[in-house]
């Protein structure tokens, strides 16, 4: 089993991680925004993962990886390249919306209150204050999103890959 681990060789042609940094602020910003301005529209999110944040995820890592395959010497990307790329985008994009949504439970409490009463039903909010609640609903979605903006990423990576990697052969 070992062997068929070790019988290819890839080569990364560009900084992935300076790469996915960029692109992972900017993607975690846009999910950030989507909330602020759904709040201020007086029309909050009736909860932290929904169709629309998804897409955004899922959206904005297809289109940061085509922008970093096109960035690449002769764009030239392997599926690992692209894979590594999609996954720091998706971890550290869900990693911000985490951190907005804990912060959220200190600043905005209405938002954090929705939240628990459309997912818990329809009833008092509960006797812990808010700020317990944005921990539970920031965990939440930060790993459901990861998860999902990985599968995203290794979808993004099959479609975008154009470079196949080396066979090693043994000589005998």
């Amino acid at each position: 089993m070992r062997k068929f681990f070790h019988r290819y060789q890839s080569t990364i042609h560009g900084n992935y991680r300076k790469a996915y940094l960029r692109s992972g602020l900017l993607t975690g910003i846009m999910l950030v925004l989507y909330l602020l301005v759904r709040w201020m529209m007086n029309n909050p999110a009736e909860s932290p993962i929904s169709f629309l944040s998804d897409g955004i995820l899922l959206v904005a890592g297809f289109l940061f990886s085509m922008l970093y395959r096109n960035t690449l010497p002769d764009r030239k990307a392997t599926l690992k390249e692209l894979m590594l790329f999609g996954l720091g985008t998706a971890i550290l994009a869900c990693f911000l919306y985490g951190l907005f949504i804990w912060v959220s439970g200190f600043a905005i409490p209405g938002q954090i209150e929705l939240f628990t009463n459309t997912m818990k039903g329809s009833g008092e909010f509960s006797k812990f204050p808010a700020h317990y609640w944005s921990a539970f609903w920031a965990f939440i979605a930060a790993v459901f999103m990861a998860v999902l903006g990985g599968f995203g990423a290794f979808i993004s990576a099959l479609i975008l890959k154009n470079e196949k990697p080396v066979v090693k052969t043994k000589k005998q």
